[in-house]
């Protein structure tokens, strides 16, 4: 998914998408009969991560009620490369001519007892008992990571709870701790530090980091939840209710459920294939997958994807371009 950047003067925030995860989930238990084994752990699945998207929306949301100084940039859902196989992901990152921040979030509810002598917390939820990595330890080793890039302003963090219904106990001290409506205090208090760089400083840090941005490339959810392919429900499926279209003329498809049209099935359906089951596809393999009455038909409609085309012989593979998820 390409970033959504939001300007106002000197000041750039790299506003949240949707976790690719999250849209693909959607995807697949659409095409799920709703009797596969799979369906109810996928949803359970689907649900942490639509509150885990939500909880850091709700901190997004507190971010932006602080009074930044200028030049400031706000990554969200960054991830970087360190080394070459040294990976990490940061929920926020908060780069201004003073500071470094980085903002883990949590989005958990119940009683969080820490113990960071195990690297651990213990989530106490309806008298369940469950361990976690403790986010200490994790923001730690971010800080670690960010630190090798050796960029000339010191690097503070925060670990936020977004929810209103999570107890936390055993904190401890002197960590930068919080629920969600205290961060923009601490926020302001770091904004009340000298400036360490200046204006060219600044844009160079902010160069530095977006050279070390990686895309995350996720396994087709077939294959991350070892669910066999035939099994999917093929076709081309409406994007309003997901239901089967129904070919009418040459150029046009109409929906068998909410009767809505459709004059470009494929630019929302192809999606799917490659979300779902492999990140390339064949003329042959559109026709089978989608049902299309003809080979000629499935290469008519993959020129219509804007999609990267590699010969192979004989054969033509189509593939999504960079940056589109």
């Amino acid at each position: 998914m390409s970033d959504t950047l939001i300007k106002k003067g000197l000041i750039t925030i790299i506003s949240r998408n949707p976790p690719q995860f999250h849209i693909a989930s959607n995807r697949l238990l659409i095409r799920l009969h709703t009797s596969h084994p799979k369906t109810n752990e996928i949803c359970e699945q689907l649900n942490k991560i639509e509150a885990g998207f939500a909880g850091e929306q709700l901190v997004d949301r507190s971010i932006l009620e602080v009074s930044f100084p200028k030049d400031l940039y706000i990554f969200t859902d960054l991830q970087l490369k360190i080394h070459d196989y040294i990976y990490i992901q940061l929920d926020t990152l908060i780069v201004t001519k003073k500071y470094l921040l980085i903002i883990e979030v949590k989005n958990m509810v119940g009683t969080i007892t820490f113990q960071p002598h195990k690297g651990q917390v213990i989530r106490n939820l309806d008298g369940v008992r469950t361990p976690f990595e403790c986010p200490i330890t994790q923001i730690n080793r971010h800080i670690h990571a960010i630190g090798q890039m050796q960029l000339p302003l010191p690097i503070f963090k925060a670990i936020v709870y977004s929810s209103n219904r999570v107890i936390l106990e055993n904190v401890p001290t002197g960590e930068p701790i919080f629920f969600r409506k205290n961060l923009p205090l601490y926020i302001q208090s770091l904004n009340t530090k000298e400036d360490r760089i200046n204006t060219s400083q600044f844009e160079e840090v902010i160069k530095k980091i977006q050279l070390r941005r990686s895309t995350f490339q996720q396994k087709p959810l077939c294959e991350r939840w070892n669910i066999h392919p035939e099994t999917l429900i093929r076709g081309l499926l409406c994007k309003n209710c997901g239901k089967s279209l129904c070919k009418i003329t040459n150029k046009t498809w109409k929906c068998t459920n909410c009767k809505a049209v459709d004059r470009n099935p494929i630019a929302h359906n192809i999606d799917d294939y490659f979300l779902l089951i492999k990140d390339s596809i064949t003329t042959a393999e559109c026709k089978d997958f989608f049902g299309l009455s003809s080979s000629h038909e499935a290469y008519y409609m993959l020129k219509k994807c804007n999609l990267q085309s590699i010969n192979h012989g004989r054969k033509t593979v189509y593939r999504m371009k960079s940056g589109i998820f």
